[in-house]
């Protein structure tokens, strides 16, 4: 397989070949055989200024897409990698709580401990990445969340789980923030919301690997659960080195240079009816974040991730667990993490997949369209997921989980689209900082606590179900009363929200084109 000159050739068959055929192993070998043995027109700049498409730097068109994909492809694979680390402990937490004498609401407790952390670090973590060079805080994170994931393997109690899913989440925290704005200068409005989708494939598929490594290594044996931790880790630092030797892109580059190329582009074509806080950008952290408060559509995205977090929160830590007890489908460990790995990532791609386009080519009719698709993911996934937790049956367990997770992964694109089309391209990774810390702290970092709580109190025996196996319908009680109106105020949100993204597209270009003119003074 040769490796893709340009992420428009991204589709879900080469994802799927990816994952089944070659891994991460492959993934690796290739990005690194890029770095020594990159074509010669690649050969321009050995700096950390990224090749520009722009006329007079000596650097063509096709060179400059070749070396964004190739830079798409070691984010999409950090991205593969994160998930991967993150969801092993899910895949395995069935059999580490019989182990380790944990109960079902430790297991929420351990989640909400990566999660808190998650959240809050990525707003210190997404300042930083607005004020420095993106690549190497995206290449220490790495080194951080991958050192952890080794030394879980160690662990033996819950202190010890508890306090390395912390750690976990101050590696993690940091990577989310510098990579979305990072990409966003390698890729301009009109392809953003795509070349999220795909990227965001990447954590589908980690999820999918992390269940399976977790569930069927777990499953081998007592105590080989700790395999697992033990070799995930290790693929992170060679992926740290290759992000370190990135090239950093100016700020807004990829808009900058699509104007410059076609100035009747789509990316500037944005009619200003009203732009009320088109203004320079404040150098004040306060002050930053009141204007990214000012930003409506901001806000509708923060509040409608907020309530469609915690049902994603809440289902992917207990549906490992929900599908092993004897009371719904009674699956073995390795079972039940191979149907939910692989229903989540076939599922989550084609959702991926599907609101990506559809945001961009409703897009060109309607500017809220990337908001108004997310809205309405959620609308019809809650149904879907009422079904899945209710009826215990094998297929029509598949049917209804299929379409909920296909469903609830449609909004990841376009959110993180418009998350950067109404925001001024300086405070990118401030305003994605900003997004995670409110809907992770507000929507998913106590979903599981909560969950588990509320499943061992609808239990007469108060955690005994759970050491039998018997807790399903339990939790299905849990998730029923929590998850699904969550889904439903999410939905509404999007789609009530998503009329003011045109105005502040327009006041984030005025804001652009105004700091442009003091830096060009």
């Amino acid at each position: 397989m040769e490796f893709p000159g340009d992420v428009e050739f991204a589709d879900i068959g080469f994802l799927f070949h990816l994952a089944a055929n070659y891994g991460m192993v492959w993934t690796v070998f290739r990005l690194y055989h890029a770095i020594y043995h990159r074509p010669p027109d690649l050969e321009v700049d050995m700096s950390d200024i990224a090749p520009s498409a722009g006329a007079g730097l000596g650097v063509n068109k096709k060179s400059a897409s070749r070396y964004a994909a190739y830079v798409f492809w070691i984010m999409f694979s950090i991205n593969l990698l994160n998930y991967l680390d993150r969801y092993v402990f899910t895949g395995a937490a069935n059999i580490i709580a019989k182990e380790l004498g944990l109960g079902i609401d430790q297991v929420g407790f351990l989640a909400t401990a990566f999660v808190f952390v998650y959240a809050v670090g990525t707003l210190p973590l997404g300042i930083w990445a607005d004020r420095w060079n993106r690549k190497n805080i995206v290449a220490i994170c790495v080194t951080i969340w991958s050192l952890t994931t080794v030394f879980t393997a160690i662990a033996n109690g819950f202190v010890g789980l508890f306090i390395s899913r912390m750690v976990l989440g101050i590696g993690e925290a940091g990577y989310y923030p510098a990579c979305t704005a990072f990409l966003s200068d390698y890729y301009s409005r009109t392809k953003r919301a795509q070349v999220m989708s795909r990227w965001t494939a990447g954590s589908l598929i980690g999820l999918m690997i992390g269940f399976i490594a977790g569930g069927v290594v777990a499953g081998l044996g007592y105590g080989m659960w700790r395999v697992a931790f033990l070799f995930t880790g290790i693929p992170g630092l060679v992926l740290a080195f290759l992000a370190y030797r990135l090239r950093e892109p100016r700020r807004n580059q990829a808009d900058e240079e699509a104007v410059e190329l076609d100035p009747h582009s789509a990316v500037n074509e944005v009619e200003v009816v009203d732009a009320p806080h088109a203004t320079a950008v404040p150098r004040n952290v306060l002050r930053q974040f009141g204007r990214l408060f000012q930003i409506r559509t901001l806000v509708v995205l923060i509040v409608m991730q907020i309530f469609a977090f915690f049902s994603q929160g809440a289902a992917v830590v207990y549906l490992p667990i929900y599908l092993q007890q004897k009371d719904t489908l009674g699956l073995s460990s390795g079972l039940a993490s191979i149907l939910a790995g692989g229903v989540v990532v076939i599922a989550g791609i084609v959702g991926l997949l599907v609101g990506g386009y559809m945001s961009d080519a409703l897009n060109r009719r309607y500017a809220g369209a990337r908001v108004l698709v997310c809205g309405i993911g959620f609308l019809l996934c809650a149904p879907a997921f009422a079904l899945s937790v209710t009826i215990h049956s094998v297929a029509i367990f598949i049917t209804c989980f299929f379409i909920t997770a296909m469903l609830i992964n449609v909004y990841n694109g376009p959110s993180t689209a418009a998350t950067q089309d109404v925001v001024p391209s300086v405070l990118r990774a401030s305003a994605v900082a900003l997004s995670l810390l409110l809907a992770h702290l507000l929507g998913d970092a106590f979903a599981p606590s909560l969950i588990g709580v509320l499943a061992k109190g609808f239990d007469p025996t108060h955690g005994g179900h759970f050491a039998k196996n018997m807790a399903g319908g339990d939790l299905s009680m849990a998730l029923l009363i929590t998850c699904v109106p969550t889904l439903i105020v999410a939905g509404l949100v999007g789609i009530f929200g998503a009329r003011w993204m045109k105005n502040d597209i327009a006041a984030a270009q005025l804001a652009d084109k105004a700091g442009k003119g003091l830096q060009a003074s």
